[in-house]
């Protein structure tokens, strides 16, 4: 990658800009993960892509099956790729989404620079929003766990940076980047492909009008346009490869895309509704769809309201300058994630993710703002104010961390110890979902039931046993009424359930008879 200066004897290069909010991510998240010992796993999404990355490797080498992921394969496949050098652990996954996150720090501080070349205060915008990004909650937990969260938002940043650097610069290469990190961030989630919306309305602008702003960019001449079209070309090829094999596994797995609730069930009225019956159940939430994600960018353990607000300012301060490609891209993918996330029959924070370079870039040039042509005393106040809602921001998101994903995977952990010391070792145990955790971490044979009809669970069990049988009865009363837990529940009764031991919430039974 080519230095944002002419001389980079005199000034610093990109990567050295770019290294504290790199780092600052990383030692967040080392400090973390020593105080809080967590391997990465953690519900059933970690798991499932944990089993797939391991699966990849034998399954190139020798044509071993691969299990099924009902989720884009990025992650997995970025993950399988570090697995040799972890010696097979998790390990692998949490470091791709520890360093993806510390670079989405890294790229956002990147893409101030970029956007504000010419303006006074361009170092510090850069600098508070680096910071912003490295040091949210939402980057800290995601940095820990085996998920696609971390990947996403590291491609989502590299695409938004690369977009404006093409808007600017009208290089090739970064176009190509561009559809090599958008694509890539589809496949590891399919939410990161709606950025191209946002990025093609910026380079429509910039590449018609220019780039307002101190350091005014021309419309490229049509002699420029034409030297393009060999990068275009490239870029499209990047992006079919790949995009294409990606679909062809979805097309074979309709629930993963056309057939995907998120899409069969999106409305936009969603957005005012809290009441939901969806596949897994009932689902009741506090506050409407729409309004839980536009409250999520500033709650306490995602980005603290006192850091947030600057965002505000940096929005105000562009729309006033009239930079409205700046002003499309960085408001418009915030936009657009939320006009879609709001239509779907879920709340969950993490959907916000890939919006958090755009936000931080907001937060940066908000700073920056009110600070230029300030006094000392005033630059002083703003910096303490970032300093005390950075310090309020981590504190509640270690606390949640802690709450929510360590003390969850601990109490599942205890769970594994008590069922293996229940069951023998020749019995196999029959659970309604939730079993990969049982899987991984016990030789217990587990089964799970939640998709299985009840011809299919009669065949299983015609086998022969011992079969045991383990439930959640509360969970299964709230959320599965109608559905297969409870249907599976009732034919269980029916063979025969004497009750075993119990574990709160689990209760374990031996089903009496098995060849009914």
């Amino acid at each position: 990658m080519a230095t944002l200066t002419a001389s980079s004897t005199s000034r610093p290069v990109w990567w050295q800009r770019a290294a504290l909010p790199f780092a600052v991510a990383l030692l967040l998240a080392a400090v973390t993960h020593a105080a809080l010992p967590f391997d990465g796993l953690y519900g059933q999404d970690a798991f499932a892509y944990f089993r797939f990355a391991r699966a990849i490797l034998p399954h190139l080498v020798s044509g071993a099956p691969l299990p099924d992921l009902f989720w884009p394969r990025g992650y997995p496949a970025a993950v399988a790729a570090l697995l040799p050098l972890t010696g097979g652990s998790p390990v692998a996954g949490q470091i791709v989404s520890a360093l993806a996150c510390a670079w989405a720090a890294a790229a956002t501080s990147l893409l101030v620079r970029a956007l504000e070349r010419g303006h006074a205060g361009r170092g510090a915008a850069a600098l508070v929003a680096g910071l912003a990004v490295a040091t949210s909650g939402a980057v800290l937990r995601s940095s820990q766990v085996v998920m696609a969260d971390g990947l996403a938002l590291g491609l989502a940043a590299t695409a938004i940076l690369c977009a404006v650097r093409f808007g600017i610069d009208r290089r090739g290469p970064w176009l190509v980047a561009c559809a090599a990190a958008l694509t890539w961030g589809a496949v590891t989630r399919w939410l990161v492909g709606l950025l191209a919306l946002p990025i093609a309305l910026y380079w429509l602008l910039a590449l018609r009008t220019g780039v307002r702003g101190p350091a005014a960019q021309a419309p490229a001449p049509p002699r420029a346009a034409q030297r393009l079209s060999p990068w275009v070309a490239a870029a499209a090829v990047v992006a079919l490869a790949v995009l294409v094999p990606q679909l062809m596994t979805a097309h074979a797995i309709p629930k993963s895309l056309q057939q995907h609730e998120w899409l069969e069930r999106w409305n936009p009225m969603n957005a005012i509704a809290r009441d939901f019956q969806t596949r897994e159940g009932p689902a009741h939430y506090k506050l409407p769809v729409g309004l839980f994600y536009a409250a999520r960018l500033a709650w306490p353990d995602y980005l603290f309201p006192g850091v947030a607000l600057f965002a505000l300012v940096g929005l105000w301060s562009l729309v006033r300058e009239r930079r409205w490609p700046a002003v499309t891209l960085l408001a418009g993918w915030p936009l657009v994630v939320w006009l879609f996330i709001s239509g779907i029959p879920y709340t969950n924070p993490r959907f916000l993710l890939p919006t958090l370079p755009a936000v931080g870039a907001l937060i940066g040039i908000g700073f920056a703002q009110l600070a230029g042509g300030a006094s000392r005393r005033r630059r002083v106040v703003l910096g303490a104010l970032v300093a005390a809602s950075v310090a309020a921001g981590l504190v509640f998101a270690v606390r949640e961390h802690a709450r929510t994903v360590v003390a969850r995977k601990n109490a599942g952990l205890e769970a594994v110890a008590w069922l293996a010391r229940q069951v023998p070792a020749e019995a196999t145990v029959l659970m309604p979902g939730g079993t990969l955790i049982f899987e991984h971490y016990s030789r217990t044979k587990v089964r799970d039931t939640f998709l299985l009809t009840s011809a299919e669970l009669t065949a299983l069990m015609a086998r022969g046993g011992p079969y045991y049988y383990c439930e959640d009865g509360a969970e299964i009363a709230a959320r599965w009424a109608g559905l297969s837990p409870a249907l599976h529940q009732r034919e269980l009764r029916a063979r025969g359930l004497v009750a075993v031991a119990q574990h709160p919430p689990y209760a374990l039974f031996r089903v009496a008879d098995t060849r009914r």
